[in-house]
């Protein structure tokens, strides 16, 4: 009989803030310079009689950080130096933070879109966010040789470690998702994984199921249970990776606890190539990085460093907002809301619709009256074309909203036309493309017009059409007369294809029955 066991898993998350210059000097802040070792002074290689001093900018950032994610701000916060040797670090130790960061105890709102998920929500709970300096990089040569390039020592970087409370892997990458839309929403950060601005590493341990609990963010043995160590998991480079690493530790970590092994605190790698984790070191404590305060820099009040800095309006937020006001699913409310320009485009788009709804011939509704009764159709008309149509035009040109010329305004229109049904979504289509991919802002009715590309429902016009088709698939015309009923989509297929796509569907379908009912 097999014991059932429980992950548990925590995110430490590493993000280098855009500010202009580095943590504690005036360096230019720019990691990825062509040349290496150029954005680099005697405090950068800690020289001896230099001393730093703090960037008020990533104070203030820090301080952004800690509030979106609903933590208190210490009233006194310091700097302390953590030390260890490696090849990356010119100082033997780094500057950091270690009892008294500038933000803690907060929380984060994760929803699950997933079926499979084991629950809808769940409440994260942030245990600091602290400011230290980056490392320089070490670059690994072919020939066995090792280089360092100091241009990223001393970037500032913030770290957010959670208490352990993901259930599962996909929720750890989620979580991961929502910070880098909440680093990016801040201003803080790009947060580009594949620069290594943003980087994840996971806390891992598998437990027998009832010999723990979580008290305050910290994981408590039962009685007299002896619980198993935990793993840091690094070189986690991508969501995906996030995702699969975790994955792979509980069941390497499961198929241990179930033979009866045990292992020590440890580091491990993730080797992408090959699917799995790889002993790195084994893991040290907080002793044995000989904390103490900073001697070189006093402590001080982050809040009277940051003043009156308020935070725009938040990723989650915005998508709560979408779905509430302008009626978007939250699946389209989350991609519309993922890029700054994309929401902004959107809002616009949204605005601008009902207007344009309200002034087309033939709908005497009042404008809050189509909002209202009408807002989920629209919504699902218009997140269809933007995130299908549009995007997807996008995708395949290779460009991204902010190169079309296309206006919100105009997009809204053609939202409109196919709305009311003077254009349908062939010819729609064929608008879109026009307009995204010409060097001016073309009014789409008048590419309707100037194309032809309105739908056909006059009688008279459709008439000879459908005369036509009917003259040339009279097997057709037999079988629908002789109850098989499906046989009208193809007749209506037919009518459609020698209009290309001009006819109103529904014009034709009416005009086909009473045409083929009147013949013999």
């Amino acid at each position: 009989m097999h014991n059932v066991y429980t992950p548990i898993i925590g995110m430490e998350v590493h993000v280098e803030l855009k500010t202009k210059s580095k943590m504690f000097c005036s360096c230019v802040n720019d990691p990825e310079a062509k040349e290496p070792n150029t954005t680099i002074c005697p405090i950068c290689l800690a020289h001896p009689g230099t001393l730093p001093v703090p960037n008020r900018d990533a104070i203030v950032r820090t301080v952004l950080i800690g509030k979106a994610l609903s933590c208190d701000i210490r009233s006194l916060s310091k700097f302390d130096r953590k030390h260890y040797f490696y090849p990356d670090l010119p100082k033997a130790y780094q500057i950091s933070q270690y009892d008294e960061p500038i933000a803690e105890h907060g929380t984060i709102l994760l929803k699950f879109p997933l079926e499979d998920n084991a629950r809808d929500e769940a409440k994260i709970g942030i245990c600091r966010v602290h400011l230290e300096e980056d490392t320089a990089k070490l670059l690994h040569g072919t020939d066995g040789m090792t280089l360092v390039d100091f241009n990223r020592a001393g970037v500032p970087l913030v770290e957010i470690v959670t208490d352990p409370d993901f259930q599962s892997a996909t929720e750890a990458k989620i979580y991961c998702q929502e910070l880098r839309l909440l680093f990016r929403a801040l201003g803080v950060s790009d947060a580009d994984m594949e620069k290594g601005h943003m980087r994840c590493e996971a806390n891992v341990s598998v437990q027998k199921a009832g010999t723990f609990d979580i008290v305050d963010g910290a994981v408590k043995p039962r009685r007299a249970c002896i619980l198993n160590n935990k793993v840091e998991l690094k070189n986690l480079n991508s969501f995906r990776a996030v995702e699969k690493a975790i994955l792979y530790e509980i069941e390497r970590q499961t198929a241990l606890a179930e033979s009866g092994e045990t292992w020590e605190q440890q580091t491990r790698g993730w080797d992408d190539a090959k699917g799995e984790t790889v002993l790195q070191r084994l893991k040290e404590n907080a002793n044995d990085y000989r904390y103490f305060p900073e001697p070189d820099i006093p402590p001080f009040e982050p809040l009277q460093i940051a003043g009156h800095c308020n935070l725009p309006e938040l990723p989650q937020a915005k998508r709560e907002r979408f779905h509430e006001e302008y009626g978007f699913s939250y699946a389209d409310a989350m991609i519309l809301t993922q890029d700054a320009v994309w929401a902004d485009f959107t809002e616009a788009v949204m605005s601008e619709l009902v207007d344009w709804l309200h002034s087309l011939p033939g709908d005497t509704q009042e404008m809050d009256s189509i909002q209202e009764q009408k807002k989920n159709k629209i919504a699902r008309l218009a997140a269809g074309w933007l995130t299908t149509k549009l995007m997807g035009f996008l995708n395949e040109q290779g460009k991204t909203i902010s190169d079309v010329r296309c206006s919100p305004e105009n997009f809204a229109e053609l939202i409109a036309l196919l709305y009311s049904g003077r254009v349908n979504a062939t010819n729609g289509y064929k608008i879109l493309v026009i307009m995204a991919s010409s060097g001016t802002d073309k009014d789409p009715t008048h590419i309707m017009e100037e194309k032809g590309y309105g739908q056909i429902s006059d009688i008279e016009a459709l008439g000879s059409v459908i005369d036509e088709v009917i003259q040339n698939h009279p097997v057709q015309v037999q079988q629908w007369k002789d109850g098989k009923e499906p046989i009208l989509k193809f007749l209506i297929g037919m009518v459609m294809k020698a209009t290309e796509g001009g006819a109103d569907p529904t014009a034709v379908e009416k005009i086909l029955r009473e045409t083929l009912s009147e013949k013999p």
